[in-house]
């Protein structure tokens, strides 16, 4: 079964992880900084400098777990524009 899933990508600046995501079920078991890991070493491989993400600013819990991977806050505005309106 899948247990998890993340989308890494690299832009010849920065490397993003969006999307990391671990079954409920399958959680405080090691899977998530499993593959932050593999995602650092795949980006490192590529020659990139630096990895990004974005956190919900509400989301206390996710935002600890990746400090406690060594993230820490990157004193940068993350902006959006809704192109399509969200469903109801």
């Amino acid at each position: 079964p899948v247990v998890g899933t993340a989308m890494v990508g690299y832009d010849g600046h920065r490397g993003w992880v969006n999307y990391l995501a671990v079954d409920a079920a399958h959680r405080g078991g090691g899977i998530g900084a499993r593959f932050m890991a593999e995602a650092e070493r795949l980006l490192v491989e590529r020659g990139c400098p630096k990895l990004n993400l974005q956190v919900r600013s509400t989301n206390t819990a996710v935002i600890d777990w990746y400090r406690s991977l060594g993230y820490e806050p990157d004193h940068a505005v993350g902006l959006g524009k809704r192109l399509i309106p969200d469903a109801e």
